[in-house]
């Protein structure tokens, strides 16, 4: 069993799912890494396509924002209790299956206590969290992608052996994030070069 299920809340999250994706995918190969709106073809019927893609996945990362706990329906509602609600039924399902569950916290979200939490999730908060400042990804990306590697299969050229003594090679991503208005916009695309020895 291998792979990363990356969940999220719409309205919450949305983009630091994205920069998650882009990054994870291109080490650990688009079919290792699960993002919906990515992921799953137009005219999919997606829950049963979702639980196949969660059954197969090693990790669970859940993605946690400032809004994620009080976002609310039409209703008035918090959308973490509503029945069928993807977003507790993705967690609520990894954490029955003994799967690796990881809180990722955006920017300067705290993690729920037990007692915020529909308690068939409560465990929720007893997982070891780690963080993803979107301003500060390229600090946070690579210890998230640290500690995956210990879960999931690295792909392709990123499986390759570190270049011999005196060689040197540069990766450079490319990447547009904004952040006006409090609001992290990220646009997807990358780059790569390689270098020469000094």
């Amino acid at each position: 069993m291998a792979g990363v299920f990356i969940n999220y809340r719409t309205g919450d999250g949305a983009e630091a799912a994205v920069l998650l994706d882009e990054e994870l995918k291109d080490i650990f190969g688009p079919e290792n890494v699960f993002r919906d709106r990515r992921t799953m073809q137009p005219g999919v019927h997606f829950p049963p396509d979702l639980r196949r893609h969660l059954e197969s996945c090693g990790v669970l990362l859940v993605l946690i924002g400032s809004n994620w706990l009080s976002l609310r329906d039409a209703d008035g509602r918090r959308r973490i209790d509503v029945p069928g609600d993807y977003v507790h039924e993705e967690i609520r399902c990894a954490l029955e299956w003994r799967r690796t569950v990881i809180p990722v916290l955006i920017d300067a979200a705290v993690l729920p206590t037990k007692d915020e939490l529909p308690s068939d999730i409560a465990e929720l908060t007893e997982r070891q969290s780690m963080q993803l400042r979107v301003p500060y990804a390229h600090v946070d990306l690579p210890h998230i992608t640290e500690v995956l590697r210990g879960h999931v299969p690295v792909a392709g050229a990123a499986a390759q052996p570190a270049p011999p003594a005196g060689g040197n090679v540069i990766h450079a991503k490319r990447s547009s994030i904004s952040t006006g208005s409090g609001n992290a916009i990220y646009t997807e695309g990358r780059d790569a070069r390689s270098g020469g020895t000094p």
